[in-house]
């Protein structure tokens, strides 16, 4: 009779949830482990998205209004917004500087960071002073950085280059670094090709990752280091590079705040304005947000152009051999 009533007792699975784990484990393990990563990163997922989606559809709805900070969202004007941007002197002399920085700091960036991950490989003496004293460039604000190079090239007695060059008699008089200009680009450009830290790590990490036998192979053959470096590492390195390049396409096209706005302030009369700093401006101090958004979206698609175009012949098409 016990043992009857234990078995009346025993509760029958659910269907539902039966048929649901059934049918999980109908399929394959290659597609449960792939369901399984969504559902991890889902939340995750869904944040990133909110967090970065909702302002790039608000951004791109505010440039087709009028708005303002006390209009918000402002009247729909259609493309009136992108037809004087078209017009707008100042927003191709912005494209023109951020174009002229960026083909001056992403090659330098390359070339200095790829360079000084070969010589730390070698592993030379006192080669982790040398990572600190590279990687404390991009380590600080850059807004710190900004000021010290302020400080560097100020027109006048209190500049610190001005004040040596006059001391070594190089110069007769100050050098109106950031208020001349045909000079105040070149500057920025000074100060902003010195922080290639990050890329360096990032080169050094991929060199850590090169197959061995490929190198020792290349050795074997008789290839100097040279031979190694050209025909070897660097084709090896085509996907780190163009990781490189389009992270340091934006993070150009971004620049503003940090230099510009502390340099310059997009000045003298326009002649260092660069976009990120012109969306500051049209927003805060001319109150159009319509505007703002409307540089910022034209940006972004001249970075994504950008993007698109060394995309090709940067891309890796190289393989492994083991």
């Amino acid at each position: 009779m016990a043992s009857e009533s234990e078995e009346q007792s025993i509760e029958l699975p659910d269907e539902g949830s039966t048929g649901t784990r059934s049918l999980f484990d109908n399929l394959s393990l290659q597609r449960q482990e792939s369901i399984e990563g969504w559902l991890f990163v889902a939340p995750k997922l869904a944040i990133g998205l909110f967090v970065l989606g909702f302002p790039l559809v608000f951004g791109i709805y505010l440039s087709f209004t009028s708005s303002s900070l006390l209009n918000l969202p402002g009247e729909f004007v259609g493309l009136e917004n992108y037809r004087w941007l078209i017009n707008y002197g100042v927003w191709w002399t912005a494209v023109r500087n951020v174009l002229l920085i960026g083909a001056v700091k992403i090659p330098t960036n390359i070339i200095f960071s790829f360079t000084a991950a070969l010589l730390l490989r070698e592993k030379l003496r006192g080669s982790t002073l040398y990572r600190i004293a590279f990687i404390i460039p991009v380590a600080g604000p850059p807004v710190i950085w900004g000021i010290i190079w302020r400080l560097m090239l100020f027109p006048n007695e209190g500049g610190i280059v001005n004040s040596m060059l006059l001391a070594l008699g190089v110069i007769g008089e100050y050098i109106p670094f950031l208020s001349s200009q045909s000079l105040a680009i070149p500057s920025v450009i000074m100060s902003v090709i010195w922080s290639f830290g990050l890329s360096m790590l990032i080169y050094m990490a991929a060199l850590s990752g090169l197959p061995s036998s490929v190198m020792e192979s290349a050795a074997m053959d008789g290839a100097n280091k040279y031979q190694r470096i050209r025909y070897i590492i660097w084709p090896l390195m085509k996907p780190t590079t163009l990781f490189l390049v389009v992270i340091q396409l934006v993070m150009v096209t971004r620049l503003g705040f940090a230099t510009v706005f502390v340099m310059t302030q997009g000045g003298p009369l326009n002649a260092s304005m660069v976009p990120s700093y012109l969306v500051y401006e049209l927003a805060f101090t001319y109150n159009e947000f319509g505007r703002a958004s409307t540089v910022a979206i034209g940006m972004f698609l001249v970075t994504a152009i950008l993007a698109l175009v060394l995309y090709k012949p940067l891309q890796g098409n190289t393989e492994y051999y083991q």
